[in-house]
């Protein structure tokens, strides 16, 4: 029988000083260390519903009747990382603990053997991977097309080249007045981009057809949106969305999702990004130059100069008013 455990405030004074290393799995990704979790957001989070993997909140992260990790193996690691704030308003953690930068603000309930909790720390740079995937998505954005992109008939149509790597750039407006995608020309086992353009995105009730492509091969990248928002759609694949806040309801995401912030009620399904993509290192930070200060003459220098200036002006004074006798 599985053990219901609850924790809550109380364990932080148990826990002060406790450094806290993440003993979760390594994975090999363009996505970096957000590739071990379903859910990865560099702001705030407020969900219902469940994410069957892993969840990293940057922010603050409120949870309504949300589970966590039912579908991860059981093990002591961290299933729940949160920057700022926890509010936990029903469902549960399986298999883990969580790991939180504030306040807990309700108890948090854990299924998992031996006993699990919350601990206090940090763990993620979120801001280092924020400038690293947000420079995978221009990079990605910026690729070269490998088939063609049609918005006709009331629907996208995309038809590749068979391309190992096939990227397809659509204009976000195409699916607020589509209703399905269909691809086709495209391998497989092929890793497939589409670039998705436009500040705002909206999809409702919307098909897509892959052809047979793997969704775990599979990543929606949103290179402009600040507003992305989905209801009766399901993306099969993963979702990157740097700069955007996702209204999340009624559907899914199989893959991983990236997102500046989310809030709804959509399930988030741990079919993780298994594509392989070219890697963009971000833009270094410029560096302010540092002016070099002008040479000034050391003191003592200076003071000599002056003696020596003065005397070799006395003895010149005294050679010219001099009376030779013979």
């Amino acid at each position: 029988m599985i053990k219901l455990s609850i924790r809550s405030t109380v364990l932080w004074a148990m826990l002060p000083a406790v450094l806290l290393i993440y003993t979760g799995p390594a994975q090999a990704s363009a996505f970096g260390i957000a590739a071990d979790y379903n859910v990865f957001v560099f702001g705030d989070m407020n969900q219902s519903s469940d994410a069957e993997g892993r969840v990293a909140v940057g922010g603050n992260a409120t949870f309504t009747n949300f589970g966590i990790g039912d579908r991860l193996a059981g093990s002591s690691d961290t299933r729940l990382v949160v920057g700022g704030d926890l509010t936990y308003n029903g469902g549960q953690i399986f298999g883990g603990n969580a790991l939180v930068g504030g306040s807990v603000n309700t108890p948090v309930y854990f299924n998992c053997t031996p006993n699990c909790g919350v601990n206090q720390g940090t763990l993620i740079d979120f801001a280092a991977v924020h400038q690293e995937l947000s420079a995978l998505s221009k990079g990605l954005g910026g690729l070269s097309t490998t088939g063609s992109a049609e918005h006709k008939w009331g629907g996208i149509h995309l038809a590749g080249n068979n391309s190992d790597l096939s990227v397809f750039n659509l204009d976000g407006n195409w699916f607020s007045n589509s209703s399905y995608l269909n691809i086709s020309g495209v391998n497989n086992d092929a890793t497939v981009v589409f670039n998705v353009f436009g500040d705002s995105v909206s999809i409702a009730n919307f098909g897509l057809n892959l052809g047979g492509v793997n969704k775990q091969n599979v990543l929606f990248n949103f290179v402009e949106a600040t507003q992305l928002s989905t209801t009766g759609f399901s993306f099969a694949g993963s979702v990157l969305a740097t700069q955007a806040h996702y209204n999340f309801n009624n559907g899914n995401v199989e893959g991983n999702l990236v997102a500046a912030s989310v809030a709804g009620s959509g399930e988030f399904h741990n079919y993780k990004f298994e594509g392989n993509l070219p890697q963009f290192a971000p833009n270094p930070t410029p560096l302010e130059p540092t002016p070099t200060p002008a040479s000034v003459p050391e003191p003592a220098m200076g003071l000599g100069l002056i003696v020596g200036a003065a005397g070799l002006l006395h003895r010149r004074r005294s050679a010219g008013g001099a009376t030779s006798v013979a």
